[in-house]
């Protein structure tokens, strides 16, 4: 303490010549006798006022510090009352140096540190508040300030300090008033009156008794659909829109949610109602569930068309639970879509091998890729019952609707044929001199990324996903597979060769010109011998591992053609005891091969081709007993999977298609056995639910993926602008209508923004509007969205005829922050009658 006041004194006796310092109790006789500060005498008043005058006034300028030890006399009675006014009293009463310390006028503050120097004696409390004091604070700006401290937030707002207050009660072991730690601060500090007469006043609260859980409890009752008369204030929709949109606080608000819930029987509620009646709401966990339920119902008994569905998924995209159910509504959306695409196309008639590829290729992939994203989404919810009836309902639309009528169909058009595709330009044998020569022969560098068992329609959303990646071009085109389908031989048919392939007697191994074509060795060893040109092949992990600007270049820079082997998705669905995860493998699988692409171009690869040896079906039910295939053969018999037999004198009734060797392009001393539409062979130990070999649209429709690095921008986000009729904001809610500009596309990519309406000094006055704009419509009117923006009443209060703006914000990648996308501005004119709009 003597410390302070001896800085104190210094300070003073800068700008005055005389102090006075008044000791009424002689609490700081100790610190007066052993104070010296250089330049200063110091005089003892010992009812002595006409001397210390005379002293002083002959002294004058020398500094005089003036002790009194007792109280200061009144007015009447102080003969020395001339000189303190002319120079400067010093007080060391607690009140008076805690007003020092924070620069605050002594009698315009001396009451209101007086009511609340309990909060003033902690010397780390006087710090943080003297960081944002202001000389020309009045007292309800100081008690703002006040509680910014002790809810220890960086914004001085009322919303702030009650998410602060709610996160503490949300992680306190009960919701009891002892348990509540600012309650006891506020009370310590003589502070509950005034922050809760401000929570009344902003929220329009009638006599309340200061429970913040009861508090809260009142705003979720007041603002919620559920509620037979509910009466939402402005404010209340401002606090809750910041506490959902808020990283720090949202933790919070689920855990209260979920009491509040209980407290107010929203479970019970929501039963009674219909999920239309609650589909704009997030306030519980519970009306996600509830909706779920229903369109899950709904979909089962086919009761809601496709479009329904989608509307409604689209209205709680931007809703406060739907990603913790994301899952969910995948599953939803995938589901209708599959039930609404079967009937349309299960029933082709293929005139040909060639035009039945081609028909898939153009539309047919799209239900397998619907399935493989509904059966993906679908163990994200680990597998939960409540959707159980809808899996149940998608994989017997799926099996008996779709893979087997199609397929059945399509076996007319294999049946029909003598021999398979193997010499044209779309024959997967065809792939080096079709696709690969034209870059050798005009000696440009291409890179050949062959991902095992990337069937179509993963490879078609690759294509998307490359094409979403800025300065990246993709196209994607089908081959006709090789059959049987299998990975040596679809492996082979993308090597340069000089013969036809051959199968390795005895085995299903495969050989190009005598040389053995599986493994990295044996492919290096083919495309140097049959290429033409300086040739090899890499796995893609020793190729990720190289590192660019050294060893990587020094590679590339050696070849003219690399090909780079992936097996993630083989490897997966190969193996009995992982095949129920293989569309995991496939997901996993299309985020490397986009890395791959971005290390390719990164080592100045231009030029890629993206394909595969073969596709696979898969069921992630189990196998009904009728998809096994109770056809006998006899012959000798090399190899034997669920998909195939090869061998010779192989003989075989109506439940096989058989081909000779030289019909598939191989040579002539070998037969093959194809079971008949997704037939499978019964065969001990392999798995059952992921296959390939056979000659199905899922095993031998082949991707084909052009990707070209580009030196300019190929992709931007989509526009996003307002309709502002009107330059003024005059009332409380403000109806603001979004437009999306053009339609999205592969080039034109979905905008996500966040908008509110923000005061001149970067308070927010309004809710927030969480939207992803990603609208295909044609028609403008169709990309149009309307938010109605709730004021809070700071807006009428403290910036009424002030220009504020409407902030359009958009997330920063790879982050938890936003960045300003476009601000619109508008004059604030509440009237007095709009702010009875919340009554």
């Amino acid at each position: 303490m003597s410390k302070s006041i001896t800085e104190s004194l210094t300070k003073l006796f800068k700008r005055n010549i005389v102090v006075f310092w008044y000791d009424e109790q002689e609490e700081f006789r100790e610190e007066y006798d052993g104070l010296s500060i250089d330049g200063v005498e110091k005089i003892e008043g010992k009812n002595n006022p006409f001397e210390i005058k005379v002293t002083v006034s002959k002294n004058f300028p020398q500094k005089h510090l003036l002790y009194f030890p007792y109280e200061k006399p009144s007015y009447k009675n102080n003969w020395l009352l001339d000189m303190e006014l002319a120079y400067h009293v010093f007080r060391t009463d607690k009140v008076a140096i805690y007003l020092q310390e924070l620069k605050l006028e002594y009698y315009a503050n001396k009451d209101l540190v007086s009511r609340h120097v309990e909060f003033f004696s902690a010397k780390d409390r006087r710090e943080k508040l003297k960081e944002i004091l202001e000389k020309e604070d009045q007292h309800s700006t100081i008690r703002y300030k006040m509680l910014s401290v002790v809810f220890g937030t960086d914004q001085m707002g009322l919303n702030s300090f009650l998410l602060a207050h709610l996160k503490s009660i949300a992680h306190g072991k009960s919701f009891a008033p002892d348990n509540d730690k600012f309650k006891r601060d506020l009370d310590r500090y003589d502070l509950t009156d005034f922050y809760w007469s401000e929570i009344k006043k902003s929220f329009h609260l009638a006599d309340y008794q200061p429970n913040i859980f009861e508090f809260i409890i009142e705003v979720f009752h007041s603002t919620s659909s559920l509620e037979s008369k509910p009466k939402p204030t402005n404010e209340a929709k401002v606090l809750l829109s910041r506490w959902k949109d808020s990283k720090t606080y949202k933790d919070a608000y689920k855990l209260l949610s979920k009491h509040i819930a209980v407290a107010l029987n929203v479970k019970e509620k929501l039963e009674l109602l219909s999920y239309e009646k609650v589909l704009y709401e997030d306030h519980y966990e519970l009306i996600d569930k509830k909706i779920i339920k229903s369109l899950n119902e709904e979909i089962v008994d086919e009761r809601i068309n496709l479009n329904t569905v989608l509307n409604h998924v689209k209205q709680r995209e931007s809703t406060f639970w739907h990603k913790d159910y994301k899952s969910y509504y995948d599953c939803l959306i995938y589901a209708i879509q599959i039930i609404d695409l079967v009937p349309k196309y299960s029933n082709k008639n293929f005139s040909s091998i060639e035009t039945g590829i081609d028909e898939y290729q153009n539309t047919l992939f799209k239900v397998d890729q619907l399935y493989r994203k509904f059966i993906w989404s679908y163990r994200n919810t680990k597998q939960d019952k409540v959707l159980y009836d809808l899996n149940s309902k998608v994989e017997k639309v799926y099996s008996n609707d779709w893979l087997l009528k199609i397929n059945d169909q399509w076996q007319k058009a294999i049946d029909k044929s003598k021999d398979w595709p193997v010499k044209k330009n779309k024959a997967q044998q065809s792939f080096f001199t079709t696709h690969i020569k034209p870059f050798t022969t005009k000696n440009k560098k291409v890179f050949v990324v062959v991902s095992d068992a990337l069937r179509y329609e993963c490879a078609e959303e690759l294509t998307t996903m490359i094409q979403n990646e800025n300065r990246y071009q993709a196209t994607i085109e089908y081959m006709i597979g090789s059959i049987p389908s299998y990975t040596q031989l679809g492996m082979a048919s993308l090597l340069p060769r000089k013969e036809k392939i051959t199968i390795k007697q005895g085995s299903d191994k495969t050989e190009i010109d005598g040389i053995l074509s599986s493994g990295i060795e044996g492919r290096s060893e083919i495309l140097k011998a049959n290429s033409g040109c300086k040739a090899t092949a890499i796995r893609a992990e020793d190729f990720m591992k190289m590192n660019s600007s050294s060893e990587g270049r020094n590679f590339v820079k050696m070849h003219d053609v690399i090909y780079i082997y992936s097996n993630h998705i083989d490897k997966i669905g190969d193996d009995k005891a992982s095949e129920a995860k293989v569309f995991e493998a496939v997901k996993d699988e299309l985020e490397d091969l986009i890395d791959l692409i971005k290390k390719i171009a990164s080592n100045n690869g231009n030029n890629m081709i993206i394909t595969s040896d073969h596709g696979f079906i898969y069921q992630h039910d189990d196998i009904d007993e009728s998809d096994f295939i109770e056809s006998k053969f006899d012959g000798i018999v090399w190899k034997s999977s669920r998909r195939f037999v090869i061998g010779t004198s192989l003989k075989s009734d109506k439940g096989f298609k058989q081909f000779k060797g030289e019909d598939l392009g191989l040579q002539s001393n070998v037969d093959i056995l194809i079971p008949k539409s997704i037939n499978r062979l019964r065969i001990k130990g392999a798995g059952k639910q992921y296959v390939h070999g056979g000659a199905s649209l899922h095993e031998i429709t082949i991707p084909l993926i052009k990707v070209s690095k580009k030196r300019e921008d190929t992709t931007r986000k989509v526009e996003i602008d307002i309709i502002q009729s009107t330059s003024q904001i005059t009332s409380n809610i403000q109806v603001v209508s979004f437009i999306q500009s053009e339609s999205v596309s592969e080039i034109i990519q979905s905008r996500w923004i966040r908008a509110g309406i923000y005061a001149p000094d970067g308070m927010l006055l309004s809710d927030y509007f969480n939207y992803e704009f990603n609208f295909s419509e044609e028609y403008q009117r169709q990309r149009e969205v309307k938010y109605s923006f709730r004021l809070s009443s700071k807006a009428s209060e403290q910036y009424n005829n002030q220009t504020v703006k409407l902030l359009l914000e958009e997330p920063v990648n790879g982050t938890s922050k936003w960045k300003k996308y476009k601000e619109f501005f508008f004059l604030l004119n509440i009237s007095f009658a709009t702010d009875f709009d919340d009554f």
